[in-house]
């Protein structure tokens, strides 16, 4: 057993020194950017594929897919990503043909073309020859086949089984854009369609196809000058006789132009409306149409629902946008998956006045508005409408939600940030501010009555039952039903600090201020001038971040008195009845959150020391910190020089010995230090990286760290493991990648080499990086 040890430890050996035998003595190594790395062997400057498998002279191109066309030795070869010489270097020219779509891999492809002695041939990304270099000239043509050249004619080739799907016989063949995935041949100077496979879809014996609509059901073409429609498999629904056809507003509608006037047949030709308008555009699923100046629209059934009678029509849909001249939209995030654009309303303009019509044609409002636009509430559409100078709210049905005797209507927060709705609750739908000059009010859309007159210039909801106004240095209060509970305060504040409690901040005459906590009905349950009340003037350590920019109010059943009545005692609050809570234990107490508060206790005239207490003034956390502030969701303590890191809780998830924790961007991780010795944690306290490195950063893109450890560096994966361990001298990422620092250029010793992903050394090494100069 001992002699099998040693006979495979003495076999381990002899591989080590086989590789070093193997390992090619470099001038000079440089580090890569991107695919390649300069080097020079023998005094030769030489390029060194990322694979660290394949040297080339010079970098032809490169494309999406990564695959680099290079020179090697005055002859062009082929490289893939995976470092596979995929066409060898002895061709007189290579060519890429790649494309990537971004919405749709099935449409990706990439090869490569040879030439060699005048013909071409190709090759896939794997190596695999797809033809030989036997044509007088090749092309990409869809994402699965090329099409070749020979004898003066074209065919195409499966480009991964590099099987002849069509011999050479057209005049040419390209691309078909009318139909996915099909290939438009030309033969006698006629046009047909085939498809991939080769089989022929329309014979060639047409002048030309168009292009009608994105699903590929139906597609237009022209014999003898004249169009018609095929649909998806050939067959003609619409015979050519027209000047023109297009799509029309239905599925299976089509708009036909002779003559200069148009009409709609439907796919099996038969005539539904005849020729006799001479505009049509398309509006979404409908078709606007035009005689004689005038406007109306046909519907998606090829019926006339409205007739050409008006100076003009909009559509619009339920988001609000006018529909134009589409049949479709992008579904929204741009997934290239089209979606109908489905008109709800229409506006109608006859002369200067605007009504407006349903779907079914049918009018809902008379032609009494001088200008109608689409107004979107609470992600549910209405129309301003506009009658006589004076503005209202209209329902899609025409009704009358808001009436038109209002100069404007606010729609959410308009240029002076005048109307804030942010805390008004599910029922801040049922409340429309509008305008009379420059002055707001208010309209409740439920009762349809005017709550508020237009006499304010700020409106904001404290609650959803307390309603802040000012008009000019004059402030108010108002229930949800408008009526001022509070008003007429000059130089004045109120603040609902409650749905039934408010803080009136008055500053008299004499330069003293009063601030009185009272009830809605006016009771006042405190009062004191030496009470300094600001509503935003809170301790927001222990609240969330969603919860920040909320007002001072009553937490835990406990409002916090600030001000220099209690500067001496900052452990003051007040309850809902308005009774003095001391928390006499503490000089400090901050508001409350979540039923624990940041309490503090002065232990020297100069210190006071810092933890957190909860509502029946038990320690959760010990008043032992210097000082408590925010790290991302949590809470950083400092004693002294040392820091630690707790929940807002008062949970410990590190304790405090660490000279250093700061937050890493962009990543879940904190970075720990400790006598100039950095490690890594994670957001919950779990050790990632030991305290023994000189220095660590983070590589977002990545999602690695460099770190050094006694002068030598390495590199991390985010579970804590070591990649390359720390024991180089330098380090150089590759440059050209966001996501791959890989391959690195390293130093151990005298030595520079490369190492990839897994730490494995690439077979050169030099006593000498590139410079500048070299």
């Amino acid at each position: 057993m001992l002699r099998k040890k040693y006979l495979l430890t003495g076999l381990f050996l002899s591989n080590l020194s086989l590789y070093a035998q193997q390992q090619v003595v470099a001038d000079y190594l440089g580090r890569f950017d991107g695919q390649l790395a300069p080097v020079m062997i023998n005094r030769q400057k030489q390029w060194l594929h990322l694979s660290g498998a394949v040297l080339v002279d010079k970098l032809e191109n490169q494309g999406y897919f990564k695959t680099i066309i290079a020179v090697k030795h005055n002859a062009y070869g082929a490289i893939s990503n995976s470092g596979k010489i995929i066409a060898p270097f002895k061709y007189d020219e290579v060519i890429l043909a790649d494309e990537k779509d971004d919405t749709d891999s099935s449409k990706n492809y990439c090869f490569v073309i040879t030439r060699l002695n005048g013909k071409y041939g190709a090759a896939d990304t794997l190596g695999n020859e797809i033809c030989p270099p036997v044509y007088t000239q090749a092309e990409p043509m869809t994402p699965h086949v090329l099409k070749m050249k020979k004898d003066g004619r074209w065919g195409w080739i499966d480009i991964k089984t590099g099987k002849v799907l069509q011999a050479p016989l057209y005049e040419d063949a390209g691309k078909s854009y009318v139909r996915n995935y099909t290939i438009e041949i030309k033969k006698a100077g006629k046009v047909g369609l085939a498809a991939e496979d080769g089989t022929i879809i329309v014979p060639a014996e047409y002048e030309s196809f168009n292009y009608l609509s994105s699903n590929n059901t139906y597609f237009g073409f022209t014999s003898k000058g004249k169009s018609g429609v095929m649909d998806h498999d050939g067959r003609i629904v619409v015979p050519a006789v027209y000047d023109k056809c297009s799509l029309g507003p239905g599925n299976d509608l089509f708009a036909v132009t002779q003559n200069g006037k148009t009409g709609v047949v439907d796919a099996h030709g038969q005539t539904l409306l005849p020729l006799q308008y001479t505009e049509a555009s398309l509006m979404g699923t409908v078709m606007k149409v035009g005689k004689g100046g005038k406007y109306g629209v046909v519907n998606a059934a090829g019926k006339e629902i409205i007739p050409p009678l008006y100076s003009d029509i909009k559509a619009v849909n339920a988001e609000g946008r006018e529909v134009y001249d589409a049949p479709a939209v992008m579904a929204p995030g741009g997934k290239g998956i089209p979606v109908l654009a489905i008109p709800l309303v229409f506006l109608v303009s006859k002369g200067t006045a605007t009504g407006i019509f349903d779907t079914s044609g049918k009018q809902l409002l008379p032609f009494a508005y001088s200008r109608i636009t689409p107004f979107l509430r609470e992600n549910t559409l209405y129309l301003e409408a506009e009658q006589q100078g004076k503005t209202g709210l209209l329902g899609i049905d025409g009704k009358i939600i808001v009436p038109l005797v209002y100069d404007g209507l606010v729609n959410g927060y308009n240029s002076s940030f005048s109307y804030l709705d942010d805390l008004a609750g599910e029922d801040k739908k049922n409340y429309q501010a509008f305008l009379k000059g420059e002055q707001l009010g208010l309209f409740n859309t439920a009762t349809g009555k005017e709550i508020l007159p237009a006499k304010y210039s700020w409106m904001q909801w404290q609650n959803n039952q307390l309603l802040f106004l000012r008009n000019g240095d004059t402030t108010s209060l108002a229930d949800a039903t408008g009526k001022i509970i509070r008003g007429g305060k000059q130089y004045g504040f109120f603040t609902a600090v409650d749905t039934n409690r408010i803080v009136e901040t008055q500053y008299n005459n004499d330069g003293t201020t009063t601030c009185t906590l009272s009830d809605i009905a006016g009771n006042v349950l405190y009062s004191s001038n030496r009470w300094e009340f600001k509503e935003d003037r809170v301790t927001r350590l222990l609240m969330p971040e969603s919860s920040k920019k909320r007002n001072a109010q009553f937490s835990n059943g406990l409002l916090k008195v600030w001000g220099s009545y209690s500067s001496s005692r900052s452990n003051l609050f007040l309850d809902t009845n308005g009774k003095e809570v001391v928390f006499d234990d503490y000089s400090f107490v901050g508001d409350f959150w979540n039923g624990l508060a940041l309490a503090g206790k002065d232990i020297s005239p100069n210190q006071t020391l810092y933890g957190i207490i909860n509502r029946n003034k038990e320690v959760i956390y010990p008043i032992t910190a210097d000082d408590i502030n925010t790290l991302e969701d949590l809470l950083l303590v400092k004693k002294g020089d040392l820091k630690g890191l707790i929940t807002r809780e008062g949970k410990v998830l590190l304790p405090v010995e660490y000279s250093e924790i700061s937050s890493l961007y962009g990543a879940p991780f904190f970075k720990i230090g400790r006598n100039r010795k950095y490690g890594i944690t994670d957001t919950l306290g779990r050790m990632i990286l030991p305290v023994e490195f000189d220095d660590i950063s983070y590589r977002e893109d990545n999602k690695l760290f460099e770190v050094t450890r006694e002068g030598k560096k390495g590199i991390a994966g985010i579970n804590g493991k070591m990649i390359i361990p720390a024991i180089y001298d330098e380090m150089e990422i590759n440059q050209g990648y966001e996501r791959n620092i890989f391959p690195l250029l390293v130093k151990q010793g005298e030595w520079y080499f490369y190492l990839d992903a897994q730490g494995k050394p690439f077979p050169y090494k030099s006593k000498k990086k590139k410079g500048y100069d070299d």
